[in-house]
């Protein structure tokens, strides 16, 4: 039992590390969408097409909130919303391995 909680162990190290090494990272899924821009004599606002934008949105207290992401930035917000993505399912790795270890104890009660 002891070899198995040690490989157990030896198994979580990496998806630990990866956790320490993935940053920077930010909660939402990005939301493409079009609007109007703010120039009255474009065409936007004359039955043109409008203009392409991406935003971010979240929940909190229960209520979906967004967030407009300026243009010189959605590459790199993209990979932000990319490794919260990861960042949770090296969380779920984790905890499914360190269940496996309490399993390893029920035993021992």
């Amino acid at each position: 039992m002891i070899r198995v909680r040690r490989s157990l162990e030896k198994k979580r190290e990496k998806p630990l590390h990866r956790i320490l090494t993935l940053a920077p990272w930010m909660e939402g899924t990005l939301v493409t969408t079009t609007r109007r821009c703010g120039k009255k004599n474009c065409a936007c606002h004359r039955d043109g097409p409008k203009h392409p934008v991406v935003y971010v949105t979240w929940k909190e207290g229960g209520k979906t909130v967004s967030l407009y992401v300026p243009k010189g930035l959605e590459t790199e917000v993209r990979v932000w919303v990319e490794n919260y993505k990861r960042l949770k399912d090296l969380i779920r790795e984790v905890s499914n391995i360190q269940r496996q270890i309490v399993r390893l104890r029920e035993g021992q009660s």
